[in-house]
């Protein structure tokens, strides 16, 4: 593609130009972790929480229970029904390839056949309505993303990617060296992130921002995937390509209990877009999409409506007075700042992951800063409606967008049905 071509090159040439006073990176931040009127985060939780109590299994009130009638009881006073459903995901493989076991990590550990509701199928594909398989890498059970993030639930979180579900962007997911040819006078990090063969520092040459031409997960012919109808959708006031590549879809149908009303799941999503590519048409995307009988439609967006991007307003695990947008207009050029961040939850959650590495960045004002290759939003909680024992699909999905350069990756987990639940869906960060 013509416009990943000019976007390498950009990489390559105008960092090793500019990055004595430009660098790199790439995503959002005039939305939260930008222009701080806007944001809506007050930071995530650090390591992991295991929510609720193990139960012993269905009673009076409880998920499952027949004797509620097909009614949600306890509509007032404490919320009715918890879903304290005992985790499930202890020793599960890294990467195994049963999608099911995705599902155990997230909190899902009922079945509709065994226990009447629950997990019905799960499936991967690399585009929606296809079932056609991503990348093997694109999908991983870990037990921690980094330094400071934990399970939410359990011993495992769930991981998809637009290059490897992993702490750092490769096949093991570790920081490896770049290749120790020279890259004459550019400064290592310069020519690592844009693909120039140099002497990498440890760390560089797998973070998400450093995507190989000849990567598994990069492409060259696009698109490689196709998202769901109204979708790329752009953030209010920003551009948006509709080309989707490097997609990976999981496909999970669900049966609600009879005493269920809604269901809740915690996310947390990064982006090496951050901060150069801020409200330009690469933005990356996750996407939970809902088809129920009452919703077809994402349910994941921030306050203002935008899509889970680097242009929404819960995204401030980044550089703090990091200028923003730099290379928005046509991925090549530099630009003036589109504005500066705030990232008032700052880089902690992103240390030990790929998304922590440091460039300049690469404005035309002069203003230039060493600014995080990478940001993130921190937990947040997705909650919707369901009817009482009805079946539904829920569709989480994460996409480059434009090109395949510049991976994102989304964290999942602490699934529960809900007695109670908000009329609409709603995103917030979660409860501390």
């Amino acid at each position: 593609m013509e416009t990943d071509t000019i976007r390498r090159r950009v990489l390559a040439l105008g960092l090793a130009a500019v990055f004595a006073g430009c660098g790199a990176s790439g995503s959002d931040q005039g939305f939260g972790g930008g222009s701080g009127a806007s944001s809506s985060s007050s930071g995530g939780a650090l390591g992991g929480t295991t929510m609720g109590t193990p139960d012993a299994g269905p009673g009076p009130g409880g998920f499952g229970s027949t004797d509620a009638g097909g009614v949600a009881p306890e509509a007032g006073g404490d919320g009715g029904p918890v879903d304290v459903t005992p985790p499930c995901d202890t020793g599960i493989p890294i990467d195994d390839a049963d999608p099911a076991s995705f599902a155990k990590a997230m909190g899902i550990c009922t079945t509709a056949t065994t226990d009447g509701f629950g997990l019905v199928s799960a499936s991967y594909s690399k585009a929606f309505g296809s079932t056609a398989s991503p990348h093997a890498g694109q999908w991983g059970m870990l037990p921690s993303f980094g330094t400071h993030i934990g399970p939410r639930e359990g011993k495992a979180l769930g991981v998809l990617s637009t290059g490897y579900a992993r702490e750092y962007d490769d096949a093991q997911g570790v920081p490896m060296a770049g290749p120790a040819t020279s890259c004459g006078t550019a400064p290592a990090a310069a020519c690592c992130w844009s693909g120039i063969a140099g002497s990498c520092p440890v760390g560089t040459a797998s973070d998400f921002v450093n995507s190989s031409p000849d990567g598994p997960l990069d492409g060259t012919n696009y698109p490689t995937g196709t998202a769901p109808p109204g979708f790329p959708q752009s953030s209010v006031g920003c551009m948006q390509d509709d080309v989707v590549n490097d997609m990976i879809d999981l496909k999970l149908v669900l049966k609600a209990p009879m005493d269920a009303t809604g269901f809740q799941f915690d996310f947390d999503f990064y982006s090496s877009e951050w901060p150069n590519f801020v409200c330009s048409t690469f933005n990356d995307a996750f996407v939970a999409y809902l088809t129920s009988s009452a919703i077809t439609n994402n349910i994941s967006f921030d306050p203002n409506k935008n899509p889970i991007s680097v242009n929404n307003d819960f995204l401030n695990r980044c550089t703090a007075g990091a200028p923003l947008g730099c290379n928005r207009t046509d991925g090549q050029t530099p630009d003036p700042p589109y504005t500066t961040s705030t990232c008032a939850a700052g880089t902690a959650e992103l240390e030990g992951t790929g998304y922590a590495g440091t460039a300049q960045t690469l404005c035309m004002s002069g203003a230039d800063v060493s600014a995080t290759l990478g940001g993130a939003t921190g937990w947040l909680t997705t909650t919707a409606p369901i009817h009482p024992g009805e079946q539904f699909t829920l569709e989480l999905m994460i996409w480059d967008a434009g090109d395949g350069i510049l991976d994102s990756s989304v964290l999942l987990d602490h699934f529960q049905w809900l007695g109670v639940s908000t009329p609409t869906p709603v995103t917030q960060p979660v409860a501390q």
